[in-house]
Parts: structure tokens; sequence; C-alpha cells
């Protein structure tokens, strides 16, 4: 099991990006590259919602640990603290964080290797299970119909699966699943994100079927492994 935290966050009124940014650089990056158990760590630039609008977050991280066991030792760490506390936390709105199981990192088998120094732009949705529904309801809409589509895209990069959980303990989680899928740059996003290919997955049934989905489009500024 693979579980990812997605640590998102907004600048306070009036607070200066180049501050914040280097706050980010020189005490909170180092503190949660050390935390005990992470094995990979992706730094994310907010660019717009999936309208095209501006994005309702500024910048954000994703962790990955091997299991929720993971996750609760490093968060009960004094890194964790360090890492979101202190002058960045000070300088920030925020954080807000979600927790998930990755059910799946697919990558097309005939994708080539990512070429050196690609800005992958990515896609990423969290939905809830409507009122009155139940998971076993909506999931075969979207594991059975729309995940085939979206794994279909030209040019796709990768897809993941995810499954929210409550997490930390005795604080429930706020979405049902998420899932992402990256490009290899911002030109391939939006060529296939305006294609009839896409549109098709629009409309499949699956945005329905579920409450949201909250649609973020972002670039994956760095990716770094333990």
């Amino acid at each position: 099991m693979t579980v990812k935290v997605r640590a998102t966050w907004n600048l306070p009124a009036g607070a200066s990006p180049r501050t914040v940014e280097r706050l980010r650089r020189e005490s909170h990056l180092p503190a949660v590259r050390a935390l005990p158990g992470l094995r990979r760590l992706n730094q994310l630039n907010f660019l717009r919602d999936a309208r095209g609008g501006p994005p309702l977050w500024w910048r954000g991280e994703e962790l990955y640990f091997a299991d929720p066991q993971a996750l609760d030792l490093a968060a009960a760490s004094p890194g964790w603290k360090r890492a979101w506390g202190g002058s960045f936390g000070d300088a920030i709105a925020g954080p807000r964080f979600h927790a998930f199981e990755v059910d799946e990192e697919f990558v097309p088998p005939d994708a080539p290797p990512p070429p050196d120094g690609v800005r992958i732009t990515a896609l990423s949705g969290i939905w809830q299970v409507p009122a009155g529904k139940l998971p076993e309801e909506v999931d075969p809409v979207y594991l059975d119909v729309h995940v085939p589509g979206v794994r279909a895209l030209p040019k796709l990069r990768c897809h993941t699966v995810m499954r929210a959980f409550d997490w930390p303990a005795g604080q429930a989680a706020r979405a049902h699943r998420s899932a992402e899928v990256r490009f290899d740059s911002p030109e391939d996003f939006d060529e296939v994100f305006a294609s009839p290919a896409y549109d098709a997955i629009r409309e499949d049934g699956f945005n329905a079927s579920v409450a949201g989905p909250d649609v973020d489009i972002y670039a994956v500024e760095e990716e770094w492994r333990a």
C-alpha cells in the first residue's frame, strides 16, 4: 500500500510571494524532506481551475508514505512541526490536508520515458458521495466507465486512482475519492483538454453521479524521491 497526503495553502492578503517562497525553500522544504518514512515529495504550483478561472490554491505538495502507520509516525515527529510551523507556518493561509490510499498509478504501456526538464501539467479532482447514496452505487460509474475513458486519452503520461481515508484520527475525510491525470507539457495538456476525446469523458455520466468534483490544474515543478 502507498498513501499520499495532499497539502495545499494560499498567500494571506498583502503577503509577499517572494518572501513566502524564500521561507518555503529555506525552512519548509528541508524539514519535509527529513520527515521519517517520506518516500516521495512532489511540489505543485497551481495554474487555474477547470473552467479557466483563478486557482483555489497558491501552492501545494504531495507527500508519499508506505502506509497510514508511517504517515502517523511522520506527523507525530518534531520534523512535522518544524515543517508546518515557525516562520513558514505564520506566512501562509492554511494549509489544508487530504489523505488518500493510492489504489493504482497507471502509466500507459507505450509511453516513452519522460524527457528531462519537462514541466509536467496535471489535473486533479476530489469528489464526494451524494447525500442518500452509498459508495458502492457511485464507484461503478467511475471505475467501469470513467477510468477506461481517461486511460484512452492521447498523450496521457500517468493516471492515479485514490481513495480518501480519515486522517488524522477522529477527523472525517473531506472527500470520497480523488484522481490525477498528468501530461508531459502544458501544450499536450491544453490540446487534450480541448479535444473531443476529453469531451467524451466529461459526458460519460461520472460528473452527474457524484457530488462535486472539485478540480485543480497545476504544474508539478519538482519530484523528489528518498
